[in-house]
């Protein structure tokens, strides 16, 4: 059938799968094999075949269908999420079946995803003037709430929003002002706990934006770990144990890890951010931080941040893929500074624009 199943009713495994698969050839460049291909032509049909239909007179109209979803949402809706990854998944297999030379099946995938785009413009603007905040809903048919989690996968982690989209910024404000406890977001439906690895899709969305309110809730996170360094899947706010779901959560401890990787490397389409999540106090410990060999969609990269005294150096290596990709050094309390060169140094003085060598 081309379902990826996971449950009964989660319509975004189609499109975190075939997302998956995209990423990983990216970062590798390696072939697909027939038999990967098959089931990725056949996953992105199913994306195409399940959407409902674009002439019906309901805000839903062209989105996927109501489910329950990532299940952290809600009782089943016509949830963005679900949209969002889809979108992700057709773009991606897009990609995957140029690369194959299958024109035909790419340009079908899209052409679904500028449908399935088009969908979600309309169906956001259906109620636009009933609401009350300019965020995303986690659905057509919903207030905003803390649902709205959800939506933030539009610009964390698929980056189909550019950062500083004033929807998805008015998304992670509205969160940040209405659904923290203690400092984490609270999930008050189906968890009613503190969800780490939720409050880290929040911190992703500010970090990529360079707000510098994502320390805070990477702090937070840190500061609700278990003393073996692992989350639960839902904290109970008052006994700050389990209350929900895993009781070691492997989401939040993958989100965790990338948190840190994006904190040395983000990646943009364009471009490669060194240093943007790594906070001045970090530096001023005297260590060198180092993190990699890590991949990106241009190659691995190693990247070491140094304690200069008045400043701090950075360093990188790069394995690309084709050309060096252009390089921003967004060190904490510096001006950026675009720069080009397989390796690098960048002598950074506190308070100061970034001194390059390339």
């Amino acid at each position: 059938s081309g379902y990826f199943h996971s449950q009964e009713g989660e319509w975004d495994s189609n499109g975190q799968v075939l997302w998956i698969i995209e990423r990983w050839q990216q970062c590798t460049r390696s072939a697909l094999s027939p038999q990967l291909l098959k089931a990725v032509r056949q996953g992105a049909r199913w994306i195409r075949g399940k959407r409902t239909s674009d002439s019906i007179e309901e805000a839903h109209a062209g989105l996927m269908p109501a489910g329950f979803s990532a299940e952290h949402l809600g009782p089943n809706d016509y949830y963005y999420w679900d949209d969002f990854w889809s979108v992700a998944g057709l773009l991606s297999t897009a990609t995957l079946l140029r690369q194959a030379n299958d024109a035909g099946e790419s340009q079908a995938c899209e052409e679904a995803a500028a449908k399935l785009i088009a969908a979600i413009e309309r169906s956001l603007q259906i109620h636009a003037a009933q609401r009350s905040h300019p965020g995303l809903p986690a659905s057509p048919y919903r207030r905003m709430d803390a649902g709205a989690i959800g939506s933030l996968a539009v610009g964390y982690p698929l980056q189909l929003w550019p950062a500083d989209e004033p929807r998805l910024l008015s998304t992670v404000e509205y969160l940040m002002q209405h659904c923290l406890v203690h400092g984490g977001f609270f999930q008050d439906m189906i968890h009613s706990g503190i969800n780490a690895y939720l409050t880290l899709h929040m911190a992703q969305v500010l970090l990529r934006a360079g707000d510098s309110r994502y320390r805070d809730l990477m702090q937070v996170v840190v500061d609700w770990a278990s003393p073996t360094g692992q989350w639960p899947e839902a904290i109970h706010p008052i006994t700050r144990g389990g209350c929900m779901g895993d009781g070691q959560h492997i989401w939040a401890a993958a989100e965790w890890i990338v948190m840190l990787r994006n904190c040395f490397v983000q990646e943009e389409p364009d471009v490669l951010i060194l240093g943007g999540g790594i906070p001045e106090a970090w530096i001023q410990d005297g260590d060198t931080l180092r993190c990699g060999p890590t991949m990106t969609r241009f190659g691995a990269i190693e990247i070491e941040v140094e304690n200069r005294g008045n400043g701090a150096e950075i360093r990188w290596q790069g394995d690309w893929h084709d050309e060096a990709p252009t390089v921003e050094i967004r060190l904490d309390n510096h001006q950026p500074r675009t720069l080009s060169g397989a390796n690098g140094v960048a002598n950074v003085a506190r308070g100061t624009n970034v001194e390059t060598t390339a």
